[in-house]
């Protein structure tokens, strides 16, 4: 590993984070990651909802080590290995003939999970304001119950109990971002806004590879629409169909670039939401505040 690059991405959803992994799968000799915290807190055997069992579709080509580890690129592989225990000793393999190592995950899917948190990475922070998170957030929530609600529906307090709130996601970063400073795995991790990542994109990915040790060039810029790239991520098989064929990531699928964002000249009415997604705004703003006053800035 000492001559690797490794890096962990840590984002909340509806920050333009598969996206980011999109454009990172341009750096040479390069691995990306997708989800596995995810795939283990949802689908693997230490999965926080025991009585589900997902149907996952078979991909082929799926092959293990001897160590119960992925041969690369392991695309669409099923979740049943994937327990907290196994995914930090796949994200500290031994990935030859890769020279970076970028790992996707969302931060609230660690689960308190603090051990299987890997060595050897840096640690990059993805967030958003959360008046753009939850809105979408709540669309996507629809999505898992297959629309039969509307956005009017308390949609949010009808998730699985036993899965982290999305009230509380901000509060989670925070509190893993303390974690990995003073657990010292990472004593100086950078926090990107999304909005500045689509604003500035070149300043932005050549400021954080500079800090992380990963030489920038202008074809992290753009890419191929489609989804095709995926078949060189380690993903679950889980996480590979909804990437190809959910709504929700039909943006990843579309885009061939950073798109600017839409700058509102006022922050909405936060009466003008549902209630679920205000609690949501509410509790998430003070953490949100903190983490942005202290994210990269070029």
């Amino acid at each position: 590993m000492s001559d690797q690059t490794r890096v962990l991405l840590w984002a909340l959803p509806r920050t333009c984070s598969t996206i980011l992994l999109k454009s990172l799968s341009n750096i040479p000799e390069s691995q990306m990651i997708c989800e596995i915290f995810s795939s283990a807190n949802m689908f693997g055997p230490d999965r926080v909802i025991p009585t589900y069992i997902p149907t996952e579709p078979i991909y082929e080509g799926i092959e293990l080590d001897g160590n119960g580890l992925l041969k690369l690129p392991g695309s669409g592989f099923m979740s049943s290995i994937c327990s907290f225990e196994w995914v930090k000793r796949q994200l500290e393999a031994d990935y030859q003939g890769k020279k970076v190592i970028i790992a996707k995950e969302f931060a609230n899917n660690v689960n308190g999970r603090y051990d299987a948190i890997p060595k050897g990475y840096r640690h990059v922070f993805l967030i958003r304001n959360p008046y753009k998170v939850f809105p979408s957030w709540k669309k996507m929530s629809l999505e898992f119950f297959g629309r039969k609600l509307t956005p009017e529906d308390p949609v949010f307090d009808l998730l699985p109990k036993e899965l982290s709130h999305p009230e509380d996601a901000y509060k989670e970063v925070t509190e893993l971002l303390q974690h990995i400073k003073e657990s010292n795995l990472d004593t100086d991790p950078i926090i990107i806004d999304s909005d500045d990542l689509l604003q500035n994109p070149k300043e932005i990915l050549s400021a954080v590879c500079s800090r992380v040790g990963i030489p920038y060039s202008d074809s992290l810029l753009s890419w191929e629409a489609g989804s095709s790239i995926i078949n060189q991520w380690l993903m679950s098989s889980g996480i590979k169909v909804n990437t190809e064929k959910s709504d929700t990531t039909k943006n990843f699928r579309n885009t061939t670039c950073f798109k600017k964002p839409v700058h509102e000249s006022e922050i909405p009415d936060l009466a003008t939401f549902p209630l679920d997604v205000q609690r949501c705004i509410e509790n998430s703003l003070p953490y949100f505040l903190t983490l942005f006053d202290q994210r990269l800035k070029c």
